[in-house]
């Protein structure tokens, strides 16, 4: 899964899939959750949740990766995330 967050991210990121323990779509509170929008969380917010990239809205892709790390990336698109992840999970199954 490549993601890349302007300007935080000058290049694209890159999770592998083997490198990825949970994904799913779920609905969660910017706010409350992550303390906003942008890139957020980790060390300095609610660091249990990880780190969250987002820009509006409150669906996103949770990545609960083998190393114990998290990620939500924000999507305006739900249907075609679940369906996304729904395919690349019966390839790798």
């Amino acid at each position: 899964m490549h993601y890349q967050f302007f300007p935080f991210h000058l290049k694209s990121r890159l999770i592998k899939w083997n490198e990825i323990e949970k994904v799913y779509v779920r609905k969660y509170d910017p706010i409350s959750e992550y303390g906003g929008w942008g890139l957020k969380g980790g060390a300095l917010w609610n660091k249990g949740k990880g780190t969250a990239i987002n820009v509006s809205g409150d669906i996103g892709i949770q990545l609960e990766l083998k190393s114990g790390k998290k990620l939500l990336i924000g999507t305006q698109q739900e249907n075609n995330a679940k369906q996304v992840i729904k395919y690349y999970q019966n390839l790798n199954s």
